[in-house]
């Protein structure tokens, strides 16, 4: 019941494949729409699924399931951008959650893969990590060989960041943050980094 998130940023490709070993990794999960790398290369699906593959670990490419750019127009707000709580309920979002669970019991130690090297500022944590997490998953975000962070750590951080000050009363009922469970913060917190990081169609 336990998954991993990791971003490649522009890590040498031997410090990945032994941060990947570190975690005992032999399935990556690449979540990105487009498998390509602009500055780094070395992430370019070909060559990476090789280079795992000779590595003993499993490549696939879920980016129609899981990535960022949904095929879907439901899921689009009305102003332009993926809306997260929309793909939690799109067909190919739900078969890639049924192919994962396929691979957990057949033995796979799964790590979803993305580009950026923060998981606050990746899909791979906001949307995909926290709905693994909602079915009862074990979330963990690899930040590197030191350090793992639970999806839960991340949503602690998350509200230290975006509400410091919830827990002070204020003077007026509607701006009092004290009375709102951290549930219900941390869903809103959700819902601003969706409209920060959310694919846009005019990108």
């Amino acid at each position: 019941m336990i998954l991993y998130t990791i971003g490649h940023s522009t890590y040498d490709l031997d410090y990945f494949i032994n941060l990947l070993k570190h975690y005992h990794i032999n399935c990556v999960v690449d979540v990105r729409s487009t498998p390509y790398s602009k500055y780094s290369s070395q992430y370019n699906k070909e060559f990476l699924s090789e280079v795992l593959k000779s590595n003993n670990i499993a490549y696939i490419h879920m980016g129609v399931e899981f990535g960022a750019r949904r095929l879907s127009k439901d899921v689009y707000t009305k102003e332009g951008y993926v809306d997260f709580e929309k793909v939690k309920d799109d067909p190919d979002f739900l078969k890639g959650i049924a192919s994962i669970k396929v691979g957990l019991k057949k033995g796979y130690r799964i790590a979803f893969m993305c580009t950026e090297k923060k998981p606050e500022e990746c899909h791979r944590c906001i949307l995909v990590g926290r709905n693994f997490k909602n079915l009862g998953y074990k979330v963990l975000n690899i930040i590197n060989e030191r350090e793992c962070k639970s999806q839960e750590d991340i949503e602690k951080e998350l509200l230290e960041i975006y509400y410091p000050m919830r827990n002070q009363v204020a003077l007026l009922d509607d701006m009092n943050l004290s009375n709102r469970p951290d549930k219900e913060l941390i869903n809103d917190v959700y819902k601003l980094i969706n409209k920060e990081i959310g694919y846009k169609e005019e990108d």
